[in-house]
């Protein structure tokens, strides 16, 4: 189904306030997850609310919280969140990144006890329409086993980076370092389909395409885990653990004193970011650069394709094209995600039009 941008734009502004949230944070929060849904990743975006309002109604984290600066230098900067709302944090972080690297060319921020920041390219992309590289990452709740392990220990630990172009669209990676994004599995589960590879490992150890051997009570904004998700080999496996330092150690967030692998009742949340904004034109004129990359993507655009594919396709193209889709025909959502969604408008009062 369809639903018109302004009635988004209207539901989440309506959300926000509801929940305490000031102006700035409205438009923080409101500007984040309708992105996620102009771009066509709901699971980040409408699908999230339910969840967001569990997390708000339960205190684990709040609008209103101050946004401490606990050490600065001139192009890094330690911030803590207090366990505000991960949107309003993400946002105020890449700020700050991005006016470090306006003043020496780089700037990195790393945040603790922040909260759900929701799609990761939101910050990254934040970077990209100031001109700048940006790299945005997390951590959170423990849903991922080590490679070649069975019980949890890591967030699906996501990356983004996105990176201008000209003519062309910018090259934005988003990704979950695991073999599948929790969003993916849950739908999975709810349209009682396989996954496209083994990327779940259940409570006894067995990997699985069945997102149902870990998910429990789908439909439930309660819904429990068993099992664990997987790293995507040995590769996303090495990215789970660079993400978890430059992130969890680096914020100061998780020590891994004492560490214990998660349960279905016990999962803990380790909600801590790192955001970097790189200045290009502390390196070579902007336009130079997104000339380079306009050739990049046009000559990779022209290859042959491989059979079974009819184009090749770069990082952040499909989404790019959902969101001109988006923008000019209205909001494709899933029709539970907007029934869960008027569930909790209807739970607040909201008068949303």
């Amino acid at each position: 189904m369809r639903i018109e941008i302004e009635q988004l734009r209207s539901l989440y502004r309506e959300f926000a306030l509801s929940h305490g949230a000031d102006e700035e944070e409205v438009d923080f929060f409101t500007h984040t997850i309708l992105r996620a849904d102009l771009r066509g990743h709901s699971t980040q975006g409408l699908g999230l609310l339910p969840y967001i309002d569990e997390l708000l109604q339960e205190q684990v984290m709040s609008f209103g919280k101050p946004f401490e600066v606990m050490q600065e230098h001139a192009a890094t900067a330690l911030v803590n969140g207090h366990s505000g709302v991960g949107n309003v944090v993400a946002t105020r972080s890449m700020a700050l990144a991005i006016q470090k690297a306006n003043a020496t060319g780089v700037g990195l921020v790393s945040a603790q006890n922040s909260g759900d920041f929701g799609m990761a390219s939101n910050y990254a992309i934040q970077a990209l329409e100031a001109g700048m590289i940006g790299i945005s990452m997390c951590t959170g709740p423990l849903l991922v086993a080590p490679w070649g392990g069975s019980e949890p220990y890591f967030c699906t630990n996501p990356l983004a980076i996105a990176v201008p172009a000209g003519d062309q669209d910018p090259i934005v990676i988003d990704m979950a370092t695991s073999a599948a994004s929790m969003g993916n599995v849950v739908l999975a589960a709810r349209d009682g389909q396989k996954l496209s590879s083994k990327a779940v490992v259940d409570a006894q150890g067995n990997y699985s395409d069945e997102p149902l051997q870990v998910i429990l009570d789908v439909m439930d904004r309660e819904s429990k885990m068993t099992g664990a998700l997987l790293p995507a080999g040995p590769k996303g496996f090495g990215m789970i653990l660079m993400v978890e330092l430059l992130a969890g150690l680096l914020s100061g967030v998780r020590t891994w004193e004492n560490e214990v692998p998660a349960t279905t009742e016990q999962r803990p949340s380790f909600h801590a970011q790192t955001f970097i904004a790189i200045s290009v034109e502390k390196f070579q004129d902007p336009a130079v650069f997104a000339a380079s990359a306009d050739r990049m993507i046009q000559t990779l655009k022209s290859a042959l394709p491989a059979v079974g594919f009819d184009r090749v396709r770069l990082p952040g193209g499909v989404s790019a094209e959902k969101l001109r889709d988006n923008l000019e025909h209205g909001v494709l959502v899933r029709d539970e995600e907007w029934q869960m969604a008027l569930q909790v408008a209807q739970r607040l009062k909201l008068s949303f039009t």
